[in-house]
């Protein structure tokens, strides 16, 4: 490996690194990949879409790329909210269309950190930086359809050729995205309906753990807790209809972070929520300042 290349992949690890450690903070369940493009595939790149970049029309903006490989379809969902209203400057998002078989592309383009561009710049293949933006991609999967795209791309958009007269078989390959969608949305579903009957058996750690799919420290409520929604069950009810998505951003968002215990997420979903002044009253001072000060960061 040449000087060059090490430069760019320790950016692109150091950049791996950040993002990683921001998703653990708000306890998504997920997988991260990077990578750096290699200078066959800026060539290869160049022979299909050269003219574009050439005539200053559209620069590269993958050249580091990242892939976040999310368990839930609504953890893309929220992803894909934060990055288009935060950081990213630029996406591909398709539009599902309910009566064709096709993958949906999730691509954000986001900036370079300044302090890695002129690390990042000098480092480029010279015949083709010229071509390259300061930019990297994030692509957000599902890890159903992550396995899907693998093999796609790999087999199919790298060999378009080889399905010129092959057109039956390419619908069959794009029918299997939307066999892997409904799997999907039906483990989503398995996993709410959980909730709900974690509710009426008035097990709230697991109706918490559930309704949310994070990653959780710990193993249950604190005794205190526990004893609350046992004699509060319309508590519980309320928490198990607020919305993961908000929760989910607000994890995303803020800029301090918290442990991700039951009794800190039960906690946080109560102030944004505002459930219960007497599950407030609960929070432990150390609790307290925490959730004080990461509201607001």
């Amino acid at each position: 490996m040449n000087e060059s290349v090490k430069i760019l992949d320790g950016i692109a690890q150091q950049l791996d690194a950040l993002l990683t450690r921001q998703l653990n903070n708000c306890g998504l369940m997920f997988r991260l990949f990077s990578r750096v493009k290699t200078t066959s595939s800026l060539a290869h790149k160049m022979r299909i879409k050269g003219e574009k970049y050439r005539s200053g029309k559209s620069l590269i903006q993958d050249m580091i790329g990242l892939r976040i490989v999310a368990y839930f379809q609504d953890d893309v969902e929220a992803l894909a909210t934060y990055f288009s209203y935060g950081e990213a400057v630029g996406s591909s998002i398709d539009e599902l269309n309910s009566s064709t078989f096709c993958p949906q592309r999730l691509n954000l383009t986001c900036p370079i950190p300044e302090a890695f561009v002129s690390d990042f710049r000098q480092a480029l293949p010279a015949e083709y930086a010229p071509y390259i933006d300061n930019t990297y991609e994030i692509q957000i999967r599902t890890v159903f359809s992550e396995g899907w795209h693998e093999v796609e791309h790999d087999l199919r958009y790298k060999c378009k050729a080889d399905w010129e007269q092959c057109e039956p078989y390419s619908r069959v390959l794009n029918g299997l995205i939307a066999t892997l969608e409904t799997a999907e949305w039906n483990m989503k579903m398995l996993f709410d309906q959980m909730a709900h009957t974690n509710m009426q058996t008035k097990n709230y750690r697991a109706m918490l753990r559930n309704k949310m799919h994070l990653r959780l420290q710990g193993e249950d409520f604190s005794e205190a807790v526990s004893d609350f929604l046992r004699q509060h069950p319309e508590v519980a009810e309320r928490v198990l209809k607020a919305d993961r998505l908000v929760i989910l951003l607000a994890l995303l968002n803020h800029t301090k972070s918290i442990p991700l215990t039951y009794d800190m997420l039960l906690f946080l979903i109560n102030r944004i929520e505002q459930i219960s002044k007497e599950l407030q009253a609960l929070e432990p001072q150390d609790a307290q300042s925490l959730l004080d000060a990461f509201l607001r960061s």
